[in-house]
């Protein structure tokens, strides 16, 4: 989905892959880019949602995240392996993947980060996470939220 938020003041005005800045009202930065989710729970008129990231291709070795928040998140047969400096410990979630999307083999989902998304914004499927790995996706969301 097309994601928008207020850009702060790092890199006004530059575009970077499929992120752009713009200035918005009261001259104000904003950037917005390309995000990918995994849908956790569908609240009625919104659902709580969990952002897909590769961190610039640095998975959860990325400084300042909380690493024990995240896994790995895929779309091929069997699991990318870990990058170096990770210590990743959740089991890993397979997408089924629709219309050929894939997922970089950095994706990492941040089960500790929630994201309301509104029902009547434009999204597109990039696929089903695989029956036996959807308990694992609620599992793995609640602990977070509860700082496990």
């Amino acid at each position: 989905m097309l994601w928008t938020e207020p850009a702060g003041q790092a890199n006004p005005g530059r575009t970077r892959n499929s992120t752009h800045f713009s200035m918005v009202w009261c001259g104000e930065q904003a950037f917005s880019e390309i995000r990918r989710f995994v849908v956790v729970r569908n609240k009625g008129t919104f659902s709580q949602c969990i952002p897909i990231q590769t961190y610039k291709g640095r998975g959860a070795t990325k400084p300042g995240l909380v690493m024990n928040d995240h896994g790995v998140i895929h779309t091929s047969k069997d699991p990318p392996g870990l990058i170096s400096g990770e210590n990743l410990t959740k089991y890993s979630i397979r997408v089924e993947s629709t219309a050929g999307e894939t997922l970089d083999v950095e994706s990492r989902v941040n089960y500790g980060k929630a994201y309301a998304v509104e029902h009547n914004v434009k999204v597109l499927d990039i696929g089903m996470v695989m029956e036996g790995h959807r308990y694992l996706i609620s599992t793995y969301f609640d602990r977070a939220m509860r700082g496990q």
